[in-house]
């Protein structure tokens, strides 16, 4: 029967056509509005419940039932719906989660509790990325200082689901994404829908906390193979809220390890750094294979891109793994874990949070073997005016006093960073508050002095500045990817929490007055925030954590 009124749909073989008002499409984004599209179903789809279990069964007759079902793909292990309207979508997706069976098998995932432990276990190719004076053996009295370190898995938790619309028609693919690689993403799509490039579009729309990897790429191609599906039909598909926190790429977690040796007079006279992690670049586009999720799940799946080589400074798992001090003799190795039990992504910085963390986390105890205070000790062993400049005007800032203890409950800490090593300079000097009964700390205050060059805009390098910050404080006190030995567990806001409005510090910015070219302030002021608030944990209470996030568990289990 033909349609009558605004809002009923007519569908005719696999075409899905809907009447409103003239332009306008109930429930469709703005861009889509704009478009003034014929029509529009709503798409879900359903992953496994862990990783390696496989699709033994479904229901079809029983969803097919529900009201305003269009159509449900099945290939292999990927399973989608489509209905007429966005809330029949999420039912229908709810009724086929119900009557859907999958296998009991199960990737074996690492022991949690054991964490810097389990990723050494894994099959790693080694690369010294970073080697001076080695020939020249360390002579004289020293003192030899070692330590681990590690950070969680992390996920990009944004706001806003993963979404993509796609629409095939005349034998063409156009994908609206947020995207940030809208040619790589196109070549994979392609690839798996078995297309020439030039038959497929991917048109950039911004979307909820796209940075680094996240969903957006897996979820246009999601979006075109059900467009496929419905020829001739808009199809807008938005991922569910464990769809994101279980299937999206994570920051991979990292292991470092650090020993010096300690002079007569106080100075580092040798270094040895390691780091163990996944690469955090794999992205779609990559030579060897496609990098994205249903890719891997079709009934002739393709095989993942091999992790690729970034050369230092830029770096992977080890940007800003070789230290901007004055170092002699030093060797740094990065560990590039070739297996992955959790999907892994680019998360903002890459290595260089872990990395930064664990450097300037050891340049602290280091100091304090060596009886000097933070600041002087980190002064001794940098030469470029520009990374002095930064730690002495957040100091002064902040009101830093030298030999400064905390009082077992509040301290102050900090830290330097110069990104990629070639990037912005920027130090921070955090306040911390420490609760012994409950675990929690609190942050009043933190200081950032940073340096980008020629400050374009102020208000806006502020703003990405303080960005990086409270980022900083919620990875560092609060941010990990929870699972057994099975599966993913943080599936949802209760189970990964993030940083409050509540919580947020005052925050004090000074921007260094330079002429020289523009270094960006994207993601330079995330790493060194995190190994100030460390540090200052660890003045105030005078023990140290070692392990990302410091949430109040292990807060309270260092002190006890």
């Amino acid at each position: 029967m033909a349609p009558k009124k605004p809002g009923d749909y007519a569908i005719v073989g696999k075409s899905v056509n809907r009447i409103d008002l003239p332009g306008k499409l109930t429930g469709a984004p703005s861009f889509v509005q704009d478009m003034r599209l014929p029509g529009m179903v709503f798409a879900r789809v359903v992953r496994p419940p862990r990783y390696g279990a496989r699709l033994l069964g479904f229901d079809e007759a029983a969803v097919r039932a529900r009201p305003g079902v269009v159509t449900i793909v099945s290939d292999g292990n990927f399973l989608a719906v489509a209905a007429q309207r966005e809330e029949q979508a999420i039912a229908a997706r709810d009724a086929l989660v119900a009557n859907t069976h999958w296998s009991d098998d199960a990737v074996e995932l690492p022991d949690i509790t054991r964490l810097r432990t389990e990723l050494k276990k894994l099959r790693a190719e080694t690369i010294v990325v970073g080697m001076a004076g080695q020939s020249e053996p360390v002579s004289g009295q020293v003192k030899m200082v070692s330590a681990e370190y590690s950070r969680a898995y992390l996920s990009h938790a944004a706001i806003g689901p993963s979404c993509a619309v796609a629409w095939f028609k005349d034998r063409r693919m156009t994908v609206w994404s947020h995207t940030q690689g809208v040619f790589p993403l196109r070549g994979d799509l392609a690839k798996v829908l078995g297309m020439e490039t030039s038959e497929v579009d991917v048109v950039h729309v911004s979307g909820a906390g796209c940075y680094g990897h996240n969903g957006a790429d897996d979820v246009a191609l999601d979006a075109a193979l059900v467009a496929r599906a419905v020829p001739g039909v808009p199809v807008k598909l938005q991922w569910m809220r464990d769809d994101e926190f279980a299937w999206a790429p994570f920051g991979p977690a990292m292991a470092m390890k650090v020993e010096a040796a300690l002079g007569s007079d106080g100075k580092i006279v040798d270094w040895s750094y390691d780091v163990w992690s996944n690469s955090h670049a794999m992205r779609p586009g990559q030579a060897g294979g496609v990098n994205l999720l249903a890719a891997w799940h079709l009934k002739s799946p393709f095989v993942k891109s091999p992790a690729p080589h970034i050369p230092q400074p830029f770096g992977d798992g080890d940007r800003n793994a070789v230290p901007s001090y004055e170092l002699s003799r030093k060797e740094i190795r990065n560990h590039l874990l070739l297996d992955a039990p959790v999907r892994n992504g680019s998360f903002r910085t890459l290595g260089a949070h872990g990395n930064i963390f664990a450097i300037e986390s050891f340049m602290d105890e280091l100091a304090e073997v060596a009886g000097t205070d933070p600041l002087a000790f980190r002064l001794a062993h940098l030469r470029d005016p520009r990374a002095r400049a930064v730690l002495q005007t957040a100091a002064d800032k902040a009101g830093w006093t030298p030999g400064n203890k905390g009082d077992g409950q509040r301290g102050r800490g900090l830290a330097f960073c110069r990104y990629k090593s070639i990037g912005m300079y920027a130090a921070a000097v955090v306040d911390v508050g420490v609760d012994r009964k409950t675990g929690v700390v609190k942050i009043p205050r933190i200081v950032m002095a940073a340096d980008i060059g020629l400050v374009v805009n102020p208000d806006g390098a502020k703003s990405q500045l303080e960005g990086g910050i409270v980022q900083a404080v919620s990875l560092t006190l609060k941010e990990q990817v929870t699972f057994d030995r099975r599966q993913i567990t943080s599936r949802d806001w209760s189970g990964y929490p993030v940083l409050a409005f509540s919580e947020v510090p005052s925050i004090d910015i000074v921007l260094m007055q330079r002429s020289d070219p523009s270094l960006g302030a994207g993601e330079g002021s995330l790493p060194p925030t995190s190994a100030a608030l460390a540090n200052a944990f660890a003045h105030a209470t005078g023990r140290r954590l070692r392990e990302l996030p410091m949430t109040p568990d292990r807060v309270k289990a260092s002190l006890s």
